[in-house]
C-alpha cells in the first residue's frame, strides 16, 4: 500500500473521494500473498510478470545473444551443439545472468501464493477445481521464475545450484510444463558433468512420456539435447540424425545457423558430400558472418566439381584476395589436404608449414598444422623433428581438443627421447673435443672467440644504425610528417599499399630492421637465456655452467669449462652416455614400439661398451625384438652371441637352460612365501618368532630387495622385546646399511618419533620384558657417593616455572639442606632438571619419596606419563649424558634402587 498511496497524496485534484481511497486499501489488502483470492492472483501474476519475470527474461536471453555473436568458433573443427559449457560463454553472461536470478529472486520473495484457496461452500469439487486446488504455487511467473533461475546458474557455471533448483521443481511441481523442461536441464547438467548415462535414460523418458508438451520450444529443447549428448560421446551419425529436428524448432537465427553449419560439417566428415553441399547451401542463405561465410565458400569448393588444377587455382586465387589475409592459414591447409591426397606428400608437407606460418588469430588451425607435420615426420621415425611439432602443437592447442591427451602423452614421450639423445651427442662432442691435440684444440677455441668478436662487431654497427633511425623518427615526430602515408584515397589502413609501406619505412626508422619473433622489442635476448636457472640432473655439470658463467665468452678458459680431460670426467661422462643410450634404446622399444630404431639402439651400445654389465642385456632385448618379428635366424645369431661373450650372465643362463627362470621363479616364490610368514607373525603380535624369522631372512636372502624388509621388521619386533634403546640401534644401523632404499626412510621416520615419545615409551615397555637385549648396556657403577635427583621432562614443558615448583618444595620439606636444582638439555626432545647436595643414596631415595608424594602439585600442569623420576649417582650421570640412553639406566635404575 505504501507503493501506491503516494501517487494519490500528491495528486493536485482535492475531490478524490474517502470512498476510493478505502477501496484501494480493501483492494491491496485482497492482494497480499497471505491470501489466495481471483483478485490477489490476478495481481500478482501481472506484478510478477511486468516488474519482474520479463526484465529478467530479457536479462537472460540478450545475454545468451551477445555471447553467442562474441564466441569465437573454430570453422576447422565441428561447432559444438550447446555452447553450455564453454568458458568464454560462461565469463560472459555470469554478470547478467546473477542479475536475472537476483530479479526471480525477488519475484519469488514478493509474489509467490503457496496457502489454498477457500473450498466451495456446498457441492463437490469437479475434477478441473481439484486439480487447481492441489496446486503448490499459484502464481504462474513464480513457477516460471525458478526454471528460469535454474537455467540461468547453469549458463553461469554454477552447476551445483542449478541441480538443487531443478530437483526442487521436479519435487513441487511435478507434470507441468516446467517440470518436463526441468527434467531435460538435468539431463544437460549430466551430460557437462560427463553422466552420459543418467542424462539418456532422463531425456528417453521424457521423450516416451505421451503428456510431455508439444511446443516448438521443447521440441527444440530435447532435439539439442539429444544432439549434444550424441556430440560428446562422439556419435557423429545420431548427431546428424536429430540436428534437423532442432534446425526446424531453433529458436532464433544465430542458432538455426550454427546448426545448419555443423550439420553440413558433419556429413562431409561422413562422406556425405551430396547432403552436406546442400547443408553449407542452407547457410549461406542465413546472413553468415565473413569468417564463416568464407569457411563454408572454401568447403563448397572442395566438395564442388572443380577437380585437380582448377580447384587449387581457385584456391590461390582466395589466397591472393587481401581481405583473405587472416584465412591464409586455412586456405594452406585446404591445399595440403589435396596434395596429400594426391600422393605429393612433399608438395603437401610445404604448404602445412605455410598453414603454420600463415597463422594470425587461429591457434587451432595453426596447431592442427603442427599436427599433421608432427605426425608425419613421426611415421617417417624422423623423432627429433616431430617432438619439435609436437611441442609447437601442444603448446597452442586447446586442452579441450580431441584426443589432446594422447597428444601430450607422445610429446612428453618424444622430449624424453630427444633428452637423451642430445645428452649422448653433447658428450661426444666434448669427448671429442677434449681428445683433440692441444694445438688443435686451441685453434678450434680460437675460431669460435673470433666468431664472437665478429658477432659483437656486428651488433655493435645495428646499435649505431639503431640509435641514427631513432634520431630521424625523433625529428619526423616534432615536425609532424607522421601523416605523410595517408593518399587520401579512404581505403582501410591495411588495404592501402602507401599507408603500408609509410608505416613500415617508419617502423623501422624507429626500431631497425627486426625478425618477425617473440620479445622483438629485446636486443639481446641471449642476455635474458644467460639469466635463467638450467637445468642439470647432474652436479658436476651444474657447477660447470656456474663456473662458466662467470667468465668471458672470449676468453679461452670459458671453453675448457666442462671438457672431460681427466680420467675420472671421461668415467663420469661415459655413464651419462651409457645411461642415455640404454634409455633411447627402451623408449623405442617400449614407448614408441619401433622395433628397427631399438634394435639399433642396443646394437650400438653392445658394440660400444661390449664389457659394460648392460651389454648382456642388449643382447637379450635384440634376441627377443628378433623373435618379436619372425626372424628366427637373426635371433639365433644374437643368441650365439650371448652365448659365446656372456656364458655365465643370468640372460645366457635364462637361454642356455629353460629351466632357470623356473628355479628363480621358484626362489622368488619361497622367498615371498617366507616373508608372508615373517610379517604375518609381526602383525599377529608374536614378536619373539617374527624376530627370529626376520634374522633368518637377513641371513637366507642376502643381497635381495628383502634383506632391507626383513631388518626393518626384527628391528621393531626387538623394540617390541628387547627394548626401545635396541630397536634404536637396529633402527640406526638400517638406515646406514640399506641407504636410499623405502625402509631406511621408515626407520628415520620412526626413529624421530621414538625421540619425540621416549619418556613415555620408557614407562610402559620395560615392564614387560622377559628377553635379554642383543646388545650391552653400559656399565654404569654400583651406588656411591653423592647423588642427585634428575626430571626429565619433555622439552616443551615450561621449564622455569617446574624449577620454581621444585625450590618451592625445597624450602617447604628441605630447607635444611643445602640444594641447588639447575636444567640442561638431555636430546632434542627432552630437558634435565636436576636436584643436587645430597651425600648419598639413602638421603636421595628419602627426598624422592616425598617428591613422589607431592608431583602432582610440583609437576602440574604435567601429567606423570609425561615426565621420569631417577637417582642417579655423580659418576653415572657422567655415563647416561653419553650414552643418552634413558631405557638402559631405568634397567639399571629398577635393579639397584627400585627394589
Amino acid at each position: 500500500m505504501s507503493t501506491i498511496l503516494p501517487i494519490f497524496t500528491t495528486c493536485k485534484r482535492k475531490s478524490i473521494s474517502i470512498l476510493l481511497l478505502l477501496a484501494i486499501a480493501l483492494l491491496l489488502s485482497a492482494c497480499s500473498t497471505q491470501k489466495n483470492t481471483a483478485i490477489s492472483r490476478r495481481f500478482h501474476n501481472t506484478t510478477a510478470y511486468f516488474n519482474y519475470y520479463y526484465n529478467a527474461r530479457d536479462l537472460h536471453q540478450l545475454a545468451l545473444k551477445k555471447a553467442e555473436k562474441d564466441f569465437a568458433y573454430n570453422y576447422t573443427l565441428p561447432l559444438p551443439v550447446l555452447l553450455l559449457d564453454e568458458q568464454q560463454v560462461q565469463s560472459a553472461v555470469s554478470g547478467d545472468m546473477e542479475r536475472a536470478i537476483e530479479k526471480c529472486t525477488n519475484l519469488l520473495a514478493k509474489h509467490s501464493i503457496t496457502v489454498k484457496p477457500e473450498m466451495p461452500k456446498k457441492g463437490s469439487m469437479t475434477a478441473k477445481e481439484k486439480e487447481f486446488y492441489n496446486q503448490t504455487e499459484f502464481v504462474r511467473w513464480a513457477r516460471e521464475a525458478w526454471l528460469l533461475a535454474a537455467t540461468s546458474q547453469a549458463w553461469k557455471g554454477d552447476y551445483d545450484r542449478s541441480t538443487q533448483a531443478l530437483e526442487y521443481i521436479g519435487l513441487r511441481y511435478p507434470n507441468t510444463p516446467i517440470w518436463y523442461a526441468s527434467q531435460v536441464w538435468m539431463a544437460r547438467l549430466a551430460i557437462v558433468q560427463g553422466n552420459y548415462v543418467d542424462a539418456q535414460s532422463r531425456l528417453d523418458e521424457i521423450k516416451a512420456n505421451r503428456k510431455r508438451p508439444n511446443s516448438k520450444d521443447f521440441e527444440h529443447l530435447i532435439a539439442s539435447t539429444y544432439a549434444f549428448l550424441h556430440q560428446r560421446q562422439g556419435n557423429t551419425d545420431e548427431v546428424i540424425a536429430h540436428l534437423p529436428k532442432a534446425i526446424d524448432n531453433a529458436p532464433n537465427k544465430p542458432t538455426r545457423l550454427r546448426y545448419t553449419y555443423l550439420l553440413a560439417q558433419l556429413q562431409q566428415q561422413n562422406g556425405k558430400n551430396k547432403e552436406a553441399i546442400e547443408s553449407y547451401k542452407k547457410a549461406q542463405k542465413l546472413n553468415p558472418s565473413y569468417e564463416m561465410a568464407f569457411s563454408i565458400k572454401l568447403n563448397l569448393i572442395a566438395l564442388g566439381g572443380a577437380k585437380g588444377d582448377d580447384l587449387k587455382r581457385a584456391l590461390l586465387k582466395m589466397a591472393r584476395d587481401d581481405k583473405n589475409r587472416d584465412y591464409l592459414d586455412h586456405i594452406y591447409y585446404t591445399l595440403g589436404n589435396m596434395e596429400r591426397q594426391e600422393g605429393n606428400i612433399e608438395k603437401a608437407m610445404e604448404y602445412y608449414k605455410l598453414s603454420a606460418q600463415s597463422s594470425t588469430t587461429n591457434t587451432t588451425q595453426k596447431g592442427m598444422s603442427y599436427l599433421v607435420l608432427a605426425d608425419y615426420h613421426f611415421d617417417q621415425a624422423h623423432y627429433p623433428l616431430a617432438q619439435s611439432y609436437y611441442d609447437s602443437t601442444i603448446s597452442v592447442l586447446d586442452r579441450n581438443y580431441p584426443n589432446y591427451d594422447e597428444i601430450a602423452n607422445k610429446t612428453r614421450c618424444l622430449t624424453r627421447l630427444v633428452t637423451q639423445i642430445n645428452t649422448v651427442n653433447k658428450e661426444d662432442s666434448l669427448q671429442r673435443v677434449a681428445n683433440m691435440p692441444k694445438a688443435e684444440r686451441d685453434a678450434l677455441i680460437a675460431q669460435l672467440i673470433e666468431q664472437v668478436r665478429e658477432q659483437e662487431d656486428i651488433q655493435k654497427q645495428q646499435e649505431m644504425e639503431d640509435r641514427q633511425r631513432s634520431m630521424q623518427y625523433q625529428q619526423s615526430q616534432r615536425y609532424g610528417n607522421t601523416m605523410a602515408g595517408n593518399d587520401g584515397s579512404g581505403k582501410w589502413y591495411f588495404y592501402n599499399q602507401n599507408s603500408l609501406a609509410y608505416g613500415q619505412s617508419e617502423f623501422q626508422m624507429k626500431w631497425g630492421k627486426r625478425k618477425l619473433e617473440d620479445n622483438w622489442r629485446r636486443k639481446n635476448k641471449t642476455e635474458q637465456m644467460a639469466d635463467m636457472p638450467m637445468a642439470d640432473n647432474n652436479t658436476q655439470s651444474g657447477s660447470n655452467t656456474a663456473n662458466q658463467r662467470e667468465l668471458s665468452n672470449k676468453s679461452p678458459e670459458y671453453y675448457l669449462v666442462g671438457l672431460p680431460t681427466t680420467d675420472s670426467l671421461r668415467k663420469a661422462s661415459n655413464e651419462r652416455i651409457k645411461t642415455a643410450m640404454i634409455r633411447i634404446a627402451e623408449i623405442y622399444q617400449l614407448e614408441l614400439h619401433d622395433a628397427e630404431a631399438a634394435k639399433t639402439a642396443y646394437l650400438n651400445f653392445a658394440k660400444r661398451f661390449s664389457t659394460d654389465e648392460q651389454a648382456p642385456l642388449s643382447y637379450y632385448n635384440l634376441y627377443k625384438l628378433a623373435n618379436e618379428q619372425g626372424n628366427g635366424s637373426e635371433a639365433q645369431g644374437y643368441k650365439a652371441t650371448l652365448m659365446s661373450r656372456y656364458p655365465q650372465s643370468p640372460y645366457a643362463m635364462m637361454l642356455a637352460n629353460p629351466d632357470y627362470v623356473n628355479r628363480i621363479r621358484q626362489q622368488q616364490s619361497e622367498q615371498e612365501q617366507h616373508y608372508e610368514q615373517t610379517y604375518t607373525a609381526y602383525t599377529s603380535g608374536n614378536y619373539t618368532s617374527a624376530r627370529g624369522m626376520a634374522r633368518e631372512g637377513r641371513s637366507k636372502y642376502s643381497g635381495t630387495t628383502l634383506e632391507p624388509k626383513y631388518a626393518l621388521i626384527e628391528a621393531i619386533a626387538s623394540g617390541r622385546t628387547l627394548g626401545i634403546a635396541d630397536m634404536q640401534r637396529q633402527l640406526t644401523d638400517l638406515g646406514k646399511k640399506y641407504p636410499n632404499t623405502p625402509e631406511a626412510q621408515r626407520a628415520e621416520q620412526l626413529l624421530a618419533s621414538l625421540k619425540a615419545n621416549e619418556l613415555q615409551l620408557t614407562q610402559h615397555t620395560h615392564n614387560s620384558q622377559s628377553e635379554t637385549p642383543s646388545r650391552t648396556a653400559p656399565n654404569y657403577h654400583l651406588p656411591s657417593g653423592d647423588h642427585l635427583i634428575v626430571a626429565l621432562v619433555p622439552k616443551q614443558s615450561n621449564i622455569n616455572q617446574l624449577k620454581f615448583n621444585i625450590i618451592t618444595f625445597n624450602v617447604d620439606y628441605f630447607i635444611d639442606l643445602d640444594l641447588n636444582v639447575s636444567n640442561s638439555t638431555f636430546n632434542d626432545y627432552v630437558e634435565m632438571i636436576s636436584v643436587s647436595g645430597f651425600t648419598g643414596q639413602r638421603s636421595a631415595t628419602h627426598y624422592l619419596k616425598r617428591l613422589t608424594d607431592n608431583q602432582n602439585n610440583v609437576f602440574t600442569p604435567l601429567q606423570a606419563s609425561d615426565y621420569q623420576l631417577l637417582i642417579i649417582s655423580t659418576e653415572n650421570m657422567d655415563i647416561l649424558q653419553r650414552d643418552k640412553s634413558i631405557p638402559d639406566y631405568i634397567n639399571f635404575y629398577k635393579q639397584h634402587y627400585n627394589k
